[in-house]
């Protein structure tokens, strides 16, 4: 870094010698300087650092390392950002825009069907815009067909209406058995849950009674029987 720094003060030394010396020579009014850099005026850096690269943006506290703002650009409903006002942005012609390469297509499309091809001309032209496309959706458009004979009517015989009681007692009887499956295993769970907790609340309560008493024993242990605590420091007798 400080070799970089010497070169290029040295280069700027030498630049303004050779400079120098060309205005004082006659012949220097015609030299052309090509070897000299242009002067870069960036408040970025120190003056006379070598310089790579400065990234600037518009955005202050954007880290392109870190690239963890992301914001999202509203737009309005042709894609137009919301900070255009819309005086400005409703004034744009919003068109489709289609491939050349689609362009035959479309225009034999318009040659065999007339009412198509105003459409067809301005698809082509990039004129058309949404309102366009909906006029055209809408004029266009056609009820779906429904074969309705194709559809199979619901049909029962005498002997199935016959047992339509028995059926209507079979789907009570069955509504009947899943409410009480569900009553039982809402029971069932809810008392394996408190059951669970309270043993684990047990367990807890015996290990924080246990390691309590630990502490109560080990403070007797060093303050009332110094004698036997391991790696005991001998008294020098100064103290």
């Amino acid at each position: 870094m400080l070799v970089s720094i010497r070169r290029g003060l040295l280069t700027k030394a030498e630049a303004a010698l050779r400079s120098s010396a060309v205005r004082c020579s006659p012949a220097g009014l015609q030299q052309r300087q090509l070897h000299q850099s242009i002067p870069r005026h960036n408040t970025a850096v120190n003056p006379g650092w070598p310089v790579m690269w400065t990234n600037i943006y518009d955005k202050p506290g954007w880290d392109t390392d870190l690239e963890l703002e992301y914001d999202v650009m509203p737009r309005d409903e042709f894609g137009v950002p919301a900070h255009i006002p819309p005086e400005i942005s409703t004034t744009i012609r919003h068109t489709y825009y289609i491939p050349p390469q689609y362009y035959p297509f479309l225009k034999k499309l318009g040659d065999d069907t007339p009412e198509l091809k105003p459409w067809m001309d301005k698809l082509i032209n990039g004129e058309m815009t949404f309102d366009d496309y909906e006029e055209m959706f809408y004029q266009f458009a056609k009820p779906l067909k429904i074969h309705r004979p194709l559809i199979p009517m619901p049909y029962r015989t005498a002997e199935e209406m016959k047992k339509s009681e028995e059926v209507a007692w079979e789907g009570a009887w069955l509504s009947f058995r899943q409410r009480v499956i569900g009553d039982y295993l809402a029971r069932h769970y809810l008392r394996d849950f408190i059951g669970g907790m309270g043993i684990g609340l047990f367990f807890a309560w015996v290990y924080i009674q246990a390691h309590r008493q630990y502490r109560i024993d080990m403070k007797l242990f060093y303050l009332e029987a110094p004698e036997h605590k391991i790696n005991w420091v001998v008294p020098r007798g100064d103290l």
